[in-house]
């Protein structure tokens, strides 16, 4: 049995441990949240981060006409802000790996992230990596995880 499993998202992490069954026989097995190393980062949003919007710019024509188009350019602002958030995710996830002493584990992650997520991770994390799901787990009850995994 692989003895993490961590689901994220762009801006919520959440770490859960395998416990195996004890000596007494009402004790099972089951996966137990770790909250220090869970939680949610505030991700920006494009109207928190853009202060203006485009503009209607002249383009010399006479006066008295008010024509006018946007000269804007496209930065891939959305790209690189998602760029961000996963190095960031990326970095967390490497760093509770670290503390556990690099076990195998499971990634959970939207489908839509998950490739990125995982080529952004550090090559030890990548290493000890033994499978992925991809759906958004980060919000899903304990007593589901425990069915889908255990």
């Amino acid at each position: 049995m692989h003895k993490l499993i961590i689901a994220a998202n762009l801006g919520r992490l959440r770490v859960l441990k395998y416990r195996e069954a004890g000596v007494d026989p009402s004790e099972q097995q089951h996966l137990l949240e770790e909250p220090a190393d869970s939680g949610k980062q505030h991700v920006k949003s494009m109207r928190e981060t853009v202060t203006d919007q485009a503009g209607r710019f002249g383009r010399g024509t006479s006066v008295g006409f008010e024509t006018g188009m946007s000269y804007g350019e496209e930065h891939h602002l959305e790209a690189e802000m998602e760029r961000g958030a996963l190095k960031t995710m990326a970095a967390r996830i490497a760093g509770v790996l670290a503390a556990e002493g690099r076990p195998t584990w499971i990634l959970a992650a939207p489908q839509s992230i998950l490739a990125k997520l995982e080529s952004t991770l550090p090559a030890a994390a990548r290493k000890t990596l033994a499978s992925t799901v991809g759906a958004d787990l980060t919000r899903c009850p304990l007593a589901k995880m425990e069915e889908r995994f255990l």
